[in-house]
């Protein structure tokens, strides 16, 4: 890694964001990054800025920082140390690195609007599976979350998340509607993206106590729609989402 003077946050200002037509904010933030590594302001082994220092110099929502950060981590050129924050690393082939960032960030959907879509369907849906669900329909449900569970618990986090589309979809099913189990597990298979994935699982590494919340409301989820309680149930799904948003855009900057 060098001598500790690499590891210091270099005194770099970053430029205020302006909007361009058609391209994204997360890919103009990573190619300002992208753009002083290159330069060598900051070099291999040095600690990029915090999100909040980030955002404040650039103008722009953590969201949009966290997703250029995550790009950036996918492809290699920036390494999470959790509890402490991002460093450049020294990827053979930076530019084709580069190239893949920001194709990535061009071509992927904004995992927050997804979220935030997701939320507004999923509460139509739980809504619809307290009121139509069916015993067979309880059990599945019941048995999709036990598996979630248990991957949760096991530090299994990278399954625990993509196994959520099966627990999502059996909840989706008890609705009779063939239509909305098809418009929803389109919605998971765009969300459950490499920038999403990469996000989430870095925040449940960093800190393995996380788990716990996500736990408990999926389990809430559970017993009210078993209990036929569609206002709890309605609430613990908004609840669900609302925690995701916080916890995996505006809680932890350093992450």
């Amino acid at each position: 890694m060098g001598n500790n003077n690499e590891l210091r946050i270099e005194p770099v200002e970053f430029e205020k964001i302006k909007q361009v037509k058609f391209q994204r904010k997360s890919a103009i933030i990573a190619e300002q990054i992208l753009e002083k590594i290159k330069r060598g302001e900051y070099k291999s082994g040095a600690k990029i800025p915090p999100e909040r220092t980030l955002a404040e110099q650039m103008g722009v929502g953590r969201p949009s920082i966290r997703e250029a950060i995550s790009a950036l981590q996918i492809v290699g050129i920036l390494e999470s140390r959790p509890g402490d924050g991002s460093y450049v690393t020294d990827p053979g082939g930076f530019d084709d690195s580069m190239f893949r960032a920001l194709q990535l960030l061009e071509e992927s959907q904004s995992p927050l609007e997804l979220l935030q879509a997701r939320k507004a369907l999923e509460i139509g849906i739980v809504h619809l599976a307290t009121e139509n669900a069916d015993e067979k329909d309880i059990q599945t449900i019941k048995e999709a979350w036990q598996k979630k569970y248990a991957m949760g618990r096991d530090g299994q986090y990278k399954d625990f998340i993509l196994f959520g589309r099966e627990f999502h979809l059996a909840i989706a099913r008890a609705t009779k509607s063939a239509a909305i189990v098809a418009l929803l597990d389109e919605l998971i298979k765009v969300n459950q993206q490499p920038l999403f994935l990469n996000m989430r699982e870095a925040y449940l590494k960093a800190d393995p106590s996380r788990i716990e919340p996500m736990l408990e409301l999926h389990a809430n989820i559970v017993s009210a729609i078993e209990d036929r309680n569609s206002k709890l149930a309605i609430h613990w799904v908004e609840e669900n989402f609302d925690v995701n948003i916080r916890q995996h855009y505006f809680d932890n900057e350093n992450l």
